[in-house]
């Protein structure tokens, strides 16, 4: 039988690559999706932190909207020093400006990509950069067109969108989100009510191609930790065997690829 694992780039993120059999898959493009205050972007700031300090993974972080003093900030309050991953050459963080050319940004995220061996990337938010396009008419071309640039690039790539309103269980969808649902292979989806309390936030897996996950929601916390995943009979122990069986496949997977050489 296939290893469950294999293939897929780990988050190492409590309770969320149990539920997803091991992370996300290799190269795919991700929407990680929520209203104001869900944890999008703590999400993916963990996903790139955990990739730099677990899994000796390379990240990129692009910025549409937070300035990157500000992500400083706030990763530093829940435990993630990306100022110092900065300076080891382990993660990059970039603010790239409303309205600069999509050529442009493609060239610069390629040329990162090659030169620094970056193997995950996380965009936010999806919603900043439709909005600076240049033309509205072909808006849904446009995105289609980067979109598709992102999944060329071989990477394992997260996307935040931003939602709100009530519909869908409090997620209502601007039509460049709804858009680029279509195109992604997994939508991930924080829910906030704003109401504080134990069953204030929860976090459901709406979709994800090659994989075997239940779409329920589950509940989420976020701490001075980050983001974790409540599911009940979990425990750190387990979580630590679970990140460790993926960290020896993956080794194992390179050994392979040397011996070959």
């Amino acid at each position: 039988m296939k290893n469950k694992k294999e293939g897929r780039i780990p988050t190492g993120i409590p309770g969320f690559d149990k539920i997803v059999q091991g992370g996300f898959v290799e190269d795919s493009l991700n929407l990680v999706m929520g209203n104001a205050g869900s944890g999008k972007t703590t999400f993916l700031l963990q996903f790139l932190y955990n990739g730099a300090t677990r899994f000796n993974q390379k990240g990129l972080y692009v910025s549409f909207e937070p300035e990157i003093s500000h992500i400083y900030k706030a990763s530093r309050l829940q435990g993630m020093n990306f100022e110092k991953l900065e300076e080891k050459g382990k993660c990059k963080i970039l603010k790239m400006p409303s309205g600069t050319p999509i050529k442009k940004m493609q060239k610069q995220l390629m040329k990162m990509i090659v030169e620094e061996d970056i193997e995950r990337i996380c965009l936010d938010p999806i919603n900043v950069f439709s909005i600076s396009l240049p033309s509205k008419a072909n808006i849904r071309k446009q995105i289609y067109d980067f979109l598709s640039f992102l999944r060329s690039l071989g990477v394992c790539v997260l996307i935040a969108g931003e939602s709100g309103g009530v519909d869908n269980g409090g997620l209502g969808f601007s039509e460049d989100i709804k858009f680029t649902k279509y195109l992604v292979d997994s939508v991930v989806e924080l829910f906030s009510s704003g109401i504080a309390g134990e069953g204030d936030r929860a976090l459901r897996v709406a979709k994800m191609r090659m994989t075997n996950h239940i779409r329920q929601p589950y509940p989420l916390e976020i701490n001075n930790k980050g983001v974790t995943l409540n599911i009940i009979s979990d425990s750190e122990e387990d979580e630590d065997e679970f990140v460790e069986d993926i960290l020896q496949d993956k080794n194992s997977k390179k050994k392979k690829k040397k011996s070959k050489k």
